[in-house]
């Protein structure tokens, strides 16, 4: 196991990050003077104090599989991310500053990832969401301009500072790519960039002019096009979490069957055996949870092997009766374009107002 990329603080500052990265390394947490700020499956970020001020830490301890692999042959992601930040701030862009990066790998694999960035002076949004997303739009393009291409753009990964300025906080999906400065990159940023505002059409194409994302009608046509794509997509993607080992979720094997289910004790209720609707009954369900909407509490799911039948059976609170479960059900078939209607409420990337 070794410890790679770390910079050099102030000497007050070592101290303290040591014992920080010591028990990171020790229990896969961080000592509980951090505050939680964002607590992830994959990713939990604590906000910190050293000697020299506040700041943010990420960690990661690639608890499953496809993530182990996925970082098995490139840079972990506190490496990752530090060269983004640094290659940004180089150019002038915005962006914390990275006071400490550290990684370790056991038996070749991915072990542990830890990225302590500076906080930054954050204040609160005072311009209108179509000047916010102009401004977006401006520092998205000179992303590009400089190399890099964004894969998560959204609006909560910029924050406001008290000078004015935005600034970009998460540079984990962030790539150096030498097809940054193509017209296709430009529309695929514009594209992401708007997936989930709320502003009129002519408003987004007026800030992604003005940002230089959008050069024109039919620039904008296609990336309303794209826009429609990618909101498909990431709706897909979100309420898909439910049959996979994700923060809000888990699966088990059975000799029948697989098991989904919330992470947390079941409570009180019963199994309701039905055909395959009800897989899709518990994806809807989770597509309405994903949009913020109201949904029926169905706790887990249950499918048999195919070669058993590939039948189902849906876990549902004991207030659900006959009468009462058909309509819970109905509701959730109909969750997928009720999620589809509206764009999941915005986050922050590192949760909070104090993004640094």
């Amino acid at each position: 196991m070794t410890a790679a990329g770390a910079l050099s603080p102030a000497s007050g500052d070592r101290v303290v990050l040591d014992t920080w990265w010591r028990t990171f390394v020790a229990t896969g947490r961080l000592p509980d003077q951090l505050s939680l700020v964002q607590g992830r499956l994959v990713r939990t970020v604590h906000r910190g104090e050293l000697p020299s001020g506040p700041v943010y830490v990420k960690a990661m301890t690639f608890p499953r599989g496809k993530d182990r692999l996925r970082y098995l042959l490139r840079a972990l992601p506190g490496a990752h991310e530090a060269a983004m930040l640094r290659h940004l701030a180089a150019a002038g862009v915005p962006c914390p500053e990275v006071v400490d990066v550290r990684t370790a790998r056991r038996f070749g694999l991915p072990w542990r990832s830890l990225l302590v960035l500076r906080a930054l002076p954050v204040v609160a949004e005072t311009a209108s969401p179509e000047a916010r997303l102009a401004d977006e739009a401006t520092l998205a393009a000179r992303l590009l301009a400089l190399g890099v291409e964004h894969h998560d753009l959204h609006t909560g990964i910029f924050v406001r500072l008290a000078d004015g300025r935005l600034a970009v906080l998460d540079l984990q999906s962030a790539r150096r790519s030498a097809s940054a400065g193509t017209s296709h990159a430009r529309l695929r940023a514009a594209a992401r960039l708007v997936r989930d505002h709320t502003a009129s059409e002519n408003a987004r194409r007026d800030a992604l002019r003005i940002g230089g994302l959008v050069h024109n009608a039919g620039e904008a046509e296609q990336v309303e096009a794209r826009r429609h794509a990618e909101r498909r997509h990431h709706l897909r993607s979100r309420a898909a979490r439910c049959l996979t080992e994700s923060t809000g979720y888990t699966w088990r094997l059975r000799w029948n069957g697989r098991e989904f289910r919330h992470r947390g004790e079941l409570g009180a209720g019963r199994w309701v055996s039905g055909g395959r609707r009800l897989r899709r009954a518990w994806i809807g369900c989770c597509a309405l949870q994903q949009a913020g909407l109201p949904s029926p509490d169905f706790r887990a799911l249950f499918q048999n092997w195919w070669w058993l039948g590939g039948g189902c059976a849906l876990y549902v609170p004991p207030s659900l009766d006959a009468d009462r479960l058909e309509a819970a059900v109905q509701e959730a078939l109909d969750g997928w374009h009720g999620a589809a209607a509206r764009p999941p409420a915005a986050t922050s990337s590192f949760g909070d107002a104090e993004n640094p």
